[in-house]
C-alpha cells in the first residue's frame, strides 16, 4: 500500500496500474489516454512482449517510434493470420482505416474479444474513448466504447482542470456535465464536481463492463503542490468502486509520482 507515502523506488505503470499477464485494457476519459497508451506499450515491448495498440473510436495514425508496424484491416481473419506471423516482441498498431483527416478508424468491439483470444499477443491496449485533447470528460450517451473482455479499464483525467471553468475550452462535453451536475456552464471545477461526476451513472464511469477492474490515473502532476491535490481526490475516488490511483506526470522519465490503493 502506497497510500500517502509517495514513491520509494520507480515504478514501471504496468506496475502502477496492476495489469496483469495478458489482459485487455482500456482508457477512457481525457488528458493523457494516448500518451498513456505507447508509454505502456513501449514497457510491454521493452520486457519482451508483443503489445497491440488500437481503438474503437478514433485516434491520430501512430507512426515509428510509437509503433513498429501499423496494419489497416477490413478483415479480422486476415489480420489474425498477419499477427500470427509475427514472433518476435513489438509493438504492433492496428485499425479499420484512415479517415479523411488521416485518423485512424478503430475497430469493431467484438473484434477485440477474438483477437484477445485468437491473435497471438500478449497484450492488447485500446484507447476507447475520444476528448478532443481537452482535460477532462463526461460521455455522450454512446461513449465510452469498450470491448466485452477488458480486464482493466483506466479512466484518466488532468489534475490541472482543477479551478478551471465548466466550458468547453477544458471539459470535453462541458454542456452534459452541467446537465448532470445541475449547475451552469462556465462554474469552476471543482473536487466535489469531480467526485459527482464519477459517482452518477451517467457519468465519468459510465459504460465500464461489469466484471472489468477500474483503475483512475490522474495526469499533469508536474508539481509538489499537484501532487498533493492528486493524492487528496485520489483518496476520495477509491469510494467508488476504483481499486487504485496512479498520479502521473510525464514530464520526467519515471512518469509514476504515487500509486494509493484501499
Amino acid at each position: 500500500n502506497f497510500q500517502g507515502k509517495g514513491l520509494v523506488k520507480p515504478m514501471t505503470l504496468k506496475e502502477a496500474l496492476g495489469l496483469k499477464q495478458g489482459e485487455m485494457l482500456s482508457l477512457i476519459g481525457a488528458g493523457g489516454k494516448t500518451t498513456t497508451l505507447f508509454c505502456l506499450a513501449h514497457e510491454l515491448w521493452e520486457e519482451g512482449g508483443k503489445a497491440l495498440v488500437a481503438t474503437t473510436t478514433k485516434i491520430f495514425k501512430p507512426t515509428k517510434p510509437h509503433v513498429h508496424k501499423l496494419f489497416l484491416a477490413q478483415d479480422l481473419e486476415a489480420l489474425i493470420s498477419e499477427l500470427g506471423k509475427i514472433k518476435e516482441a513489438m509493438i504492433i498498431g492496428a485499425g479499420y482505416g484512415l479517415d479523411d483527416s488521416g485518423k485512424l478508424i478503430g475497430f469493431p468491439p467484438e473484434w477485440f474479444d477474438t483477437l484477445h483470444e485468437r491473435g497471438g499477443l500478449d497484450w492488447i491496449l485500446i484507447e476507447a474513448d475520444g476528448a478532443a485533447s481537452r482535460q477532462f470528460k463526461i460521455p455522450a450517451e454512446h461513449e465510452p466504447v469498450i470491448p466485452e473482455g477488458c480486464a482493466l479499464t483506466v479512466w484518466v483525467m488532468e489534475i490541472k482542470v482543477l479551478g478551471k471553468p465548466l466550458t468547453t475550452d477544458w471539459v470535453h462535453r462541458a454542456e452534459r456535465g452541467a446537465s448532470l451536475l445541475g449547475v451552469g456552464l462556465g462554474t469552476p471545477v471543482t473536487e466535489d464536481f469531480i467526485l459527482r461526476l464519477v459517482e452518477n451513472p451517467q457519468g465519468c464511469l459510465k459504460g465500464i463492463q461489469p466484471r472489468s477492474r477500474k483503475v483512475a490515473l490522474i495526469n499533469q502532476a508536474d508539481s509538489a503542490e499537484e501532487v498533493k491535490k492528486a493524492s487528496g481526490l485520489g483518496r476520495e475516488l477509491l469510494r467508488f468502486g476504483i481499486e487504485r490511483v496512479v498520479i502521473t506526470s510525464y514530464l520526467d522519465k519515471d512518469a509514476v509520482k504515487e500509486v494509493i490503493t484501499k
